[in-house]
């Protein structure tokens, strides 16, 4: 019987790498990036996932680009040549899509804070109810391939690439969204599209003329609305219901400017008063 030996050797060193952020511990801050991270790490419990959060941290992965149901990535092994990773997951359909941007757009929490770009907390909710996923359900949801000779999958290669990615999504979760077939423009364009309907419709419901005087933070979806109804719109002269209703919006202000409030507010009466 013979025994082949295999050397061990340590990767070449890059420059300008691409370093995990994290230093020890895991990898991942937010709950997205740690969702991702999870279902790699519960398909292989082998030390090549170990070793592959140790080149991510060193600086292996060379470079890494996300496109439309594909991540590519180079990373530097111990040969001369870089190995070529490519993680594969389905982009959803155009139709899929809209039926998911629709469904963002009916629930208002979920169109504000993607406009702001944050991350909705329960984002998933709206994949789900539109029969799909925002993430890989299982490592086997994804295809996976490194130019390596190890076969194993995942390979220390590719687990590097994961852990990068992770901390990448971390930095930009629309990289989430194009990975599985979105770009950042066109949700961000679509939302506002759909918002503007929204949003229109529901400042049609709004009477400023017998002085509204909800905070103006209950209202700001339906502020600068009109849209194409701007042509329907008539200005007339006349006295408002409240006479400090801007003031009466804005609620009560700092106590330090209590009487600057009390000012501006004899102001408005004087202004609005019928004599004047």
């Amino acid at each position: 019987m013979s025994w082949r030996y295999y050397e061990n050797r340590s990767p070449k060193a890059v420059d300008d790498g691409i370093e995990a952020q994290s230093k020890r511990g895991d990898i991942g801050e937010q709950w997205w990036s740690r969702h991702f991270v999870d279902t790699v790490e519960s398909y292989s419990k082998s030390n090549r996932i170990t070793r592959g959060k140790r080149y991510a941290r060193k600086g292996q992965v060379v470079d890494i680009t996300v496109e439309n149901g594909v991540v590519s990535a180079t990373v530097q092994g111990s040969r001369a040549d870089p190995y070529e990773i490519t993680i594969r997951g389905d982009a959803l359909s155009e139709e899929t899509w809209q039926q998911i941007e629709q469904a963002m757009a009916d629930r208002a929490k979920f169109g504000a804070q993607l406009l702001t770009e944050e991350m909705p907390a329960d984002i998933e909710e709206v994949f789900e109810a539109c029969d799909v996923s925002l993430f890989p359900q299982s490592y086997r949801d994804m295809t996976t391939n490194c130019t390596c000779p190890d076969s194993a999958n995942p390979c220390k290669h590719i687990a590097a690439v994961f852990y990068i990615l992770a901390e990448q999504f971390d930095e930009d979760p629309f990289l989430i969204f194009r990975w599985r077939g979105r770009t950042r423009e066109t949700l961000l364009d679509r939302l506002q599209e759909l918002r503007g309907v929204d949003d229109e419709s529901n400042a049609q419901g709004v009477s400023f003329e017998n002085g509204d005087d909800r905070p103006i933070g209950e209202c700001l979806y339906e502020f600068w609305t009109a849209g194409e109804s701007v042509e329907e719109i008539h200005i007339r002269s006349g006295t408002a219901g409240v006479t400090d209703a801007t003031l009466h919006r804005l609620g009560q202000p700092p106590a330090e400017l209590a009487d600057v409030h009390e000012r501006v507010a004899e102001y408005y009466t004087e202004l609005t008063s019928p004599d004047r």
